[in-house]
């Protein structure tokens, strides 16, 4: 059974070169747990953000000003085991800090299977 190893990152189309590591917080329900007196547990929900996590190294073809001011745009993550997620309405959340990696947090609707 093929396990992760590496992750394809793409926005609008473009595709993003991130070094090993990548991470996605799906997001969606997040829940609390809330114990009680008599010794059960129940839960309350709320709506958490998804967050991607990459880095990619600065190159010349890397368009910083359009991941710094990325809004709106649909973000794609799949691995290498064919899964696949989209974050539709996405934004950076971060600054964008420039040096030998670029690294990116992103966050927008609860990511949807492909």
């Amino acid at each position: 059974m093929r396990h992760h190893g590496r992750a394809t990152i793409s926005y609008d189309g473009k595709r993003l070169s991130p070094k090993p590591g990548a991470t996605l917080n799906l997001g969606g329900v997040s829940r609390t747990a809330e114990p009680l007196d008599d010794g059960s547990v129940g839960f309350s929900e709320t709506t958490a953000a998804p967050e991607l996590n990459c880095s990619v190294p600065l190159t010349a073809a890397l368009d910083i000003e359009s991941l710094r001011n990325m809004t709106g745009a649909n973000v794609v993550f799949e691995s290498d085991t064919g899964k696949g997620w989209v974050i539709r309405d996405a934004f950076t959340v971060d600054a964008v800090t420039v040096g030998a990696d670029v690294n990116l947090k992103i966050s927008g609707q609860p990511a949807v299977a492909l």
